[in-house]
Parts: C-alpha cells; sequence; structure tokens
C-alpha cells in the first residue's frame, strides 16, 4: 500500500476507510483487487487494515482497530465505552467479550446493537471522558464501573483493580461515579466490584486469585506490604494474610522473567527464591504459591493454604512454649 496511506493507517489504529482511499486516488475496483489479492482485509463494511497487520493483531489488537473504524465511521456523536474504552486505555479485559464494539450516546434513550456495534444510552459528564491518541472516550473510572455493570464479579475485578493501578489508585472517584449511576441497571453488581477493588493488586492473575480467596472462604489479605527483615531486606509478597502468619505468591511467567538478570539462568532464579523463602520462615512466616491454572482449582487451593496457616500456627505454639 501506499507509504502515505501506511503512515496514515497507523495513526487510526491501522485502519484506512474507503473515503481515505478513494481521496488517494484508488477506485472501488482497484480496492477490491487490493481485497482479493490478499493485501487488505475488510474488517468491517468501508474499513480496511492490511492484511499482515491484521493477521499479526491478537483479539485485544483487532478490537482496538474496531474500535478505531467505528469511531471514525459513526455519523453521530458517541465514544467508546465499556469493554473498548478498556481496550484503548490500555486496560485487561480478561474473559470479556470482544467480538462487539462498545460505545455510549448521550442522544438514544435505549441501548441496541447495530452493525457489531453496542449503542449504549447514557449520560456522558465531561469528568467522565478523557482523550487517548486524539480520541474521546469514556475515563478509567467510568470505564470499570461500566464494564462491573455488565459482567459477572471475576471479570469486573480484574478490569477495576487495574484502572486503580495504572490511574492514580483514586478509590473515592469510583465510589463518586457509581454514585451518579446507582439507579442505573447493574449498579447493584457494580457496587461490590467497587467496594472490592484494590490498585495494589499488580496483574490480572493477583486479581483472579484475591478473588478466588474470597469464593473459597480465606481471611482477606493485604497486597503489597513491605515487610523488613532482619538484615535490611526487604520484603514484598503479594499477599499477607496478617493474623495467619502466611504469604502467599502469585507466580506468573511474567513475573518469573522479570526476575532474571543479564547474567542470571533460571537455575540462579530458583536459587535465590528458595534464599528469601528460608529468610521468611525463619521470621515466623509461612509461605503458599500459586499458579495460573490453580485459578480453577478452588480445592487445592484453599487445602494449601489452610496447609500454610496450620504450620504457621504450630510454629508459634512451638515457640511460645
Amino acid at each position: 500500500m501506499d507509504p502515505q496511506l501506511q503512515a496514515l493507517a497507523a495513526q487510526q489504529g491501522n485502519v484506512i476507510l474507503r473515503p481515505q482511499l478513494i481521496e488517494a486516488g484508488f477506485t472501488d475496483d482497484e480496492i477490491m483487487r487490493l481485497r482479493r489479492s490478499g493485501v487488505l482485509t475488510a474488517i468491517r463494511r468501508g474499513a480496511y487494515v492490511e492484511t499482515p497487520v491484521w493477521e499479526a493483531l491478537d483479539d485485544v489488537g483487532r478490537h482496538r482497530s474496531m474500535t478505531s473504524a467505528v469511531v471514525r465511521q459513526l455519523k453521530v456523536p458517541a465514544v467508546p465505552s465499556h469493554v473498548s474504552a478498556a481496550v484503548m486505555l490500555g486496560l485487561p479485559t480478561w474473559g470479556v467479550d470482544l467480538s462487539v464494539v462498545h460505545v455510549t450516546r448521550a442522544d438514544l434513550h435505549a441501548a441496541r446493537l447495530e452493525a457489531g456495534v453496542m449503542h449504549h444510552a447514557a449520560a456522558l459528564p465531561g469528568e467522565d471522558l478523557c482523550v487517548v491518541d486524539g480520541m474521546t472516550l469514556t475515563a478509567p473510572a467510568r470505564t470499570a464501573v461500566d464494564i462491573a455493570r455488565d459482567v459477572p464479579f471475576e471479570q469486573g475485578v480484574v478490569t477495576a483493580d487495574a484502572a486503580l493501578a495504572r490511574f492514580g489508585n483514586d478509590h473515592d472517584r469510583l465510589l463518586r461515579t457509581l454514585d451518579r449511576m446507582r439507579t442505573w441497571r447493574g449498579a447493584r453488581a457494580a457496587g461490590r466490584v467497587v467496594a472490592f477493588a484494590d490498585g495494589a493488586a499488580e496483574s490480572v492473575g493477583e486479581s483472579r486469585a484475591r478473588v478466588q480467596f474470597e469464593r473459597i472462604g480465606l481471611p482477606r489479605p493485604r497486597l503489597q506490604v513491605v515487610i523488613p527483615g532482619p538484615d535490611g531486606q526487604i520484603f514484598r509478597p503479594d499477599f499477607l494474610f496478617e493474623e495467619e502468619r502466611t504469604l502467599g505468591e502469585f507466580d506468573g511467567r511474567s513475573k518469573y522473567e522479570r526476575s532474571l538478570g543479564p547474567d542470571d539462568d533460571p537455575a540462579s532464579v530458583v536459587w535465590r527464591e528458595k534464599q528469601r523463602e528460608d529468610q521468611l520462615r525463619q521470621m515466623g512466616y509461612e509461605l503458599a504459591r500459586l499458579v495460573w491454572r490453580d485459578l480453577g482449582r478452588d480445592v487445592s487451593v484453599r487445602d494449601r493454604f489452610q496447609a500454610a496457616f496450620g504450620r504457621a500456627r504450630r510454629r508459634r505454639a512451638v515457640r511460645a512454649a
């Protein structure tokens, strides 16, 4: 494709629109030939992405391009919202359907689904809006509450935790946003998410683990608490079950890879982690770990943490004797 059109597409979420191609001198027959030859992929009527670019995108990247196309094609004022705003903001959308683009309009009286776009009817006060890469969309707090009104609790917590973590950890703003929407559909479900949300969660896995702990009846842990060691070390576990003197760690692969220094091998990371665990146990803590696959194994995780709680109790009893 023409380099100028490629540059334009790069500024528009990889999307180029039919009027832009026509203005650049392409005819409809030429556009059709570009599609048939595999140069362009039509992602919706009148919106195209270069095929190699489209094929390289994951579901989130494709949704971002679809959202960009929808906003540029709509002839009425509308802003990306719900999951589409989350994607544009770079917030995680674990377990949420990405097949439909969501926009909110203040001029509608009722929501409707049309041509792969869910048009939500709702007020859009200025404090609920922000601008990302020149595009107006719902702000992080509004986006998190909108999603929490529409999706199951766990998915809502994932996005709400991340919105707090990445955009100022302003829990009061989440509450104020929810308060303005208290009579809206799904507000009660959103209230549970907002009350539970914690910006100290640092990943999708940690957010999901928090929900799992709640679901299986474990005490609610504190997150990312700094624990000073006797020789000046600093420990910061993902979860601290304070009364139980037990630490929890979610070992996602990305965290493991971040622990690798430039001259490290995996064995050195494992050795350092073993030393760390030994130090924490000497300080009177027990440790329990979980990984991604454990998030669907409630009984196993409950038993693992309860066993750690028991070991910590026995250690305290021995020291007290």
